[in-house]
């Protein structure tokens, strides 16, 4: 009888333990320390000063490390706000002529449309990015000649200002200035303010949309005078800069600007593909579409330019 009892008082025994086992299996394990050898891999990839090199890195020690994800997750969001922190102190003690960075290009294009060339292409990019004004200057120039004739001779120069009222919002200023005798124009300027909103903002991606009304005084080569258009004209204008890092070293961009009046119409889209070559050295294969609604009779209405060139961020 005593052995009996026992032996039933051992089976609810395994009764009783072994919901408590299966939830002991099912609890998750505990919060494992970041090995010193990912650790170092973080700060180094901190010290580059490039927030998606810092979060590739991250997102790859969680991967291979599922038990110190969270504390992977602290110490690269807390090396990350270290890093704004400094960069903020840092520009609010800069001179307007200090804090511009940028790149300058230098390449062969081919184009198409009113005349099909071969020529150089020569650019430059600046930005300055402040707590609250960020500014921007672009300037590009397209030559070609064939047999001893020049058939492409394109020059543009902007510069755009922008108030941010936080992270999303902001008002633009814009100045532009081209020249392209072989769109039928001398010079065109145009002027805009708008306002703008960034509709994506993350390590690896931006996504700037901006609008407003616009003022454009285009001068035509003589001959290509469009009866009936004056010269200076109102217009609306609409902006979408985006970019995007696939990986680190590679970046996607496109530029697409649209001036809308009576008569002629412009819409410009550039879109580039930069990949790194070794330090602050790139290549870069473009494309840029020009295409004017009503332009002076005998031309084209669209016309591209490809471009190969190396580029040098600085």
């Amino acid at each position: 009888m005593l052995r009996t009892s026992l032996l039933g008082c051992g089976a609810v025994g395994m009764l009783v333990s072994a919901p408590a086992r299966a939830q002991s299996a099912a609890e998750p394990a505990a919060e494992a320390p970041i090995p010193d050898t990912i650790a170092a891999m973080i700060h180094a990839a901190a010290d580059t000063g490039n927030a998606v090199t810092l979060k590739t890195v991250a997102d790859l020690a969680k991967k291979t490390n599922p038990n110190s994800a969270k504390a992977i997750d602290a110490m690269a969001n807390g090396l990350q706000k270290e890093a704004d922190d400094k960069q903020i102190a840092k520009v609010r003690t800069q001179k307007p002529w200090q804090g511009w960075k940028g790149q300058g290009q230098a390449g062969i294009t081919n184009s198409t449309g009113t005349t099909d060339t071969t020529g150089v292409s020569l650019g430059l990019n600046l930005v300055r990015n402040g707590i609250k004004w960020r500014h921007t200057l672009i300037a590009s120039a397209n030559y070609a000649r064939q047999n001893r004739v020049t058939t492409a001779n394109q020059h543009a120069v902007s510069y755009q200002m922008d108030y941010k009222f936080n992270d999303r919002f902001f008002v633009m200023g814009l100045a532009s200035w081209e020249g392209d005798r072989f769109s039928g124009f001398e010079r065109r300027f145009s002027e805009t303010l708008g306002a703008g909103y960034t509709a994506i903002k993350t390590p690896s991606m931006t996504l700037n949309l901006t609008a407003g009304p616009a003022l454009r005084q285009t001068r035509y080569v003589p001959g290509f005078q469009i009866t009936g258009f004056g010269d200076d004209r109102f217009a609306a204008r609409a902006g979408l800069d985006y970019s995007w890092t696939i990986r680190p070293g590679v970046v996607f961009t496109e530029n697409a600007t649209y001036y809308g009046q009576t008569g002629n119409s412009t819409v410009t889209a550039n879109t580039a593909l930069t990949m790194k070559v070794f330090g602050r050295l790139s290549v870069q294969a473009g494309f840029l579409l020009d295409h004017e609604t009503q332009p002076p009779v005998g031309l084209d209405k669209t016309n591209t330019t490809s471009r190969l060139t190396l580029v040098y961020g600085f």
